[in-house]
């Protein structure tokens, strides 16, 4: 189903986000995940530009900012992992 967010009405629109949410036992597997292990969680930061062209607050998750320095390290960690 294709919607146009921008013309739908906000009840629409909670349809479809209703509709896009992952299964709960997705969920689960995401915060039970071996990679928190290893990784850090990263800070938010204020991007300040492009919050002033959208007009609204946009911040940036900064995962580059792990002691590895790559945003990968989730993906790497999570094949790593299930290697037999």
């Amino acid at each position: 189903m294709t919607v146009s967010l921008y013309r739908s009405s906000p009840d629409a629109c909670t349809a479809l986000a209703a509709q896009a949410r992952p299964p709960v036992d997705y969920v689960k597997k995401i915060l039970t995940a071996r990679v928190y292990d290893v990784a850090r969680e990263t800070e938010l930061q204020p991007a300040r530009n492009l919050s002033v062209r959208l007009h609204n607050t946009v911040y940036l998750k900064r995962e580059d900012n792990q002691p590895v320095f790559s945003f990968k390290l989730r993906g790497a960690y999570n094949k790593m992992a299930h290697i037999p």
